[in-house]
């Protein structure tokens, strides 16, 4: 019998990413786990058929769908406008997207989202995804019933996904450390303003931050972190908490949104001269505070990138089963300053 890689995939219990990479010898897969996959295929007499694959993908209208933590984070609109690129590019191949937002990282709504795509007869998933066990158990029941997902913006361990589009969290926070330590002199007392502590890629940013000073600027001390959210009125708060207590605070570090809430309780306090402020990503209120010099530098993601890759994978794995090389797709991390915008 001919065989078809979800077949191979059933069969050997992977993804079907996870048959792609190991027949055509890409890295990312256990050996056993290879050649056993090699064996089955061998076995079934598979053979791609990309011309057919392609074929049967103009018969109908392939959908896919998108859940993204946009509202209330001017961040993604740079994302949005990527996924947004790549509709209109693949639209003639009769890819249809349908986008679903959310605010915040609530796990019980992304959950109810998810049943409303799937609901609607999704054939693949772009998801940002809320770290959480039920999430990326329902993520990993999709896979396993032949619906492919992407996860960008967000990493969730565990989700046998297609890839992961966007930064290296770690890598970014160790940018940050090391633009900190730079920028004061290896002299500092910081302040950290996150996300929410539960979020993966949260944790990796403060945590590879946190090495970089640790073991480079032994004279950079993190005083406090506190969890915003992403919430411009939650920040302010947080901002006003910290810098009100800690007044031996010279640094402050956003690690993701809520920028334009916490410049405002600089501005307040009256330290925006004083100050030693670095964020993430040239969101408007990033733009603004680096023209008005109270931001030092901010780190950038290509986050139209995350947009348009994401779409793209899937727009590959399901017109003719062609799945990127690596499940980590990384975008390229870069600092901007006041004159470089």
């Amino acid at each position: 019998m001919s065989g078809s890689i979800k077949e191979i995939a059933r069969i050997a219990k992977v993804s079907r990413g996870t048959v792609d990479r190991a027949l055509n010898d890409r890295p990312g897969v256990n050996y056993d786990v290879a050649q056993r996959i090699k064996k089955i295929a061998e076995d079934m007499g598979y053979r791609p058929n990309v011309v057919a694959k392609a074929l049967a993908s103009h018969r109908r209208t392939t959908v896919i769908g998108v859940i993204i933590n946009s509202e209330g984070n001017e961040f993604f609109n740079d994302v949005l406008a990527g996924i947004d690129a790549a509709r209109q590019e693949y639209f003639d191949f009769g890819i249809k997207v349908e986008v679903i937002k959310m605010k915040g990282y609530n796990p019980k709504e992304q959950l109810e989202k998810i049943a409303i795509l799937r609901n609607k007869g999704i054939d693949a998933l772009a998801i940002t995804p809320v770290s959480d066990p039920e999430v990326r158990d329902t993520l990993n029941e999709m896979i396993h019933s032949d619906i492919p997902v992407v996860c960008f913006n967000l990493d969730l361990a565990g989700v046998d996904y297609v890839a992961y589009v966007g930064c290296d969290y770690f890598k970014s926070g160790q940018t940050m450390g090391g633009m900190i330590g730079y920028v004061t002199g290896g002299q500092a007392q910081v302040g950290i303003i996150t996300c929410l502590s539960v979020l993966e890629g949260a944790q990796k940013r403060v945590e590879g931050c946190r090495q970089v000073l640790k073991e480079a600027y032994p004279g950079c001390e993190i005083v406090q972190v506190l969890e915003a959210g992403d919430d411009e009125a939650v920040s302010y708060q947080m901002a006003m908490k910290m810098l009100s207590e800690h007044k031996e605070i010279d640094t402050l570090c956003f690690i993701a949104g809520g920028v334009i809430g916490g410049l405002q309780a600089v501005c307040e306090l009256g330290l925006e001269n004083s100050l030693r402020v670095f964020t993430f990503d040239l969101t408007p209120g990033a733009v603004e505070g680096l023209k008005k010099g109270i931001i030092r530098s901010t780190i950038c993601q290509q986050p139209f990138e995350q947009g348009y890759q994401s779409i793209k994978t899937l727009f590959e794995v399901l017109l003719n089963d062609h799945y990127p090389e690596t499940d980590h797709i990384y975008t390229e991390l870069n600092v901007k300053i006041k004159y470089n915008i």
